[in-house]
């Protein structure tokens, strides 16, 4: 009989927002409310015939629930994030990741679809701020983003071939991003409106994907440099300067930012910190944007706000033809 992992039930029981009753009639009353709970307790394990009903309910492949399915690259997972996970919170990440992980590649072979990932940049070593700059160039080149704003960010991600999910991350973490079966590109994000913006989501799934993407050596800040490839992918070296008008200004006006901001999906800080970057603006006057201006405005309430929605779809689109096809 294969192990059954009961926490790993509560977590995809969680997820789907699924009360023990509703998945209990979902099961066609197969498995009772209390057999349910005894399951999550691990005070009992279902049967292989259960299990498979339970599986089959949950839309999720039964490896998930013995763990003998998909791995992930956990040390990457560890470090993908600028605060540090506890053990516990990895652990439970880490079946969250695997739940969405499961259920996407199933549908995905349903659908013969190709996953294949292929990016001309993966493993390039970072290893400092020019390397940056020419890895945003050719990467936006070889996506065909042009050089102005990218609409939506979460979807040219999911044409590219890395797979991308929404759940409600631990407290201080916006995103996190990890490999699957050492070939599937992933990312979670945390999309709530009191947690984050539009902008610091699309900066976030960047950030992320940098870390997916690149190596970085050991006496190089990754954060820092996943930071600054978000902010040149957004907004581009060349039309940043054609935006500013110059290479040196003294002083930046909150009214040209907030025109920007709203034009290219970049809060007004990653703009600031792009233009000192640069060398377009020195440390002092970045010193003043930071300390006098943005510091007292954090979520940059009543500067603007990009005005395309930032929403997944590949996965929706996906139920809806397998839903079609099942019918």
């Amino acid at each position: 009989m294969k192990t059954f992992l009961p926490y790993r039930l509560r977590i995809a029981r969680d997820i789907l927002g699924l009360s023990l009753d509703e998945l209990s009639i979902a099961m066609h009353s197969e498995v009772t409310k209390q057999s349910l709970s005894k399951y999550e307790l691990g005070a009992m394990s279902p049967r292989a015939k259960k299990m498979d009903s339970l599986a089959e309910a949950m839309g999720i492949p039964i490896q998930f629930f013995t763990g003998e399915g998909m791995r992930i690259d956990l040390p990457k997972l560890r470090k993908s994030s600028q605060h540090s996970l506890t053990e516990e919170e990895l652990s439970t990440t880490e079946s969250i990741i695997l739940f969405h992980a499961e259920r996407f590649k199933a549908k995905a072979d349903i659908l013969q679809l190709n996953l294949k990932f292929d990016c001309p940049l993966l493993g390039k070593t970072i290893a400092c701020f020019d390397d940056i700059l020419s890895a945003t160039e050719a990467l936006r080149c070889a996506w065909s983003c042009g050089d102005g704003a990218i609409p939506s960010v979460l979807r040219l991600l999911e044409r590219r071939g890395i797979w991308v999910f929404e759940y409600n991350l631990p407290n201080q973490v916006l995103g996190l991003s990890t490999w699957v079966d050492s070939k599937y590109p992933l990312i979670i994000l945390d999309t709530r409106k009191e947690k984050t913006t539009v902008e610091r989501l699309r900066f976030t799934a960047l950030h992320e994907l940098a870390h997916l993407l690149f190596n970085f050596p050991e006496d190089v800040d990754e954060e820092k440099m996943c930071d600054k490839f978000a902010s040149f992918f957004l907004f581009p070296e060349k039309t940043f300067k054609q935006e500013i008008y110059s290479s040196h200004r003294k002083e930046l006006y909150i009214e040209e930012l907030v025109d920007l901001h709203q034009a290219y999906g970049i809060s007004v800080a990653a703009i600031v910190h792009e233009a000192y970057d640069l060398g377009i603006i020195d440390r002092d006057y970045y010193t003043y944007w930071f300390e006098s201006i943005i510091k007292d405005n954090p979520r940059e309430d009543g500067w603007g706000e990009y005005q395309f929605p930032e929403t997944l779809g590949k996965e929706k689109r996906m139920n809806a033809i397998v839903s079609g096809q099942i019918k």
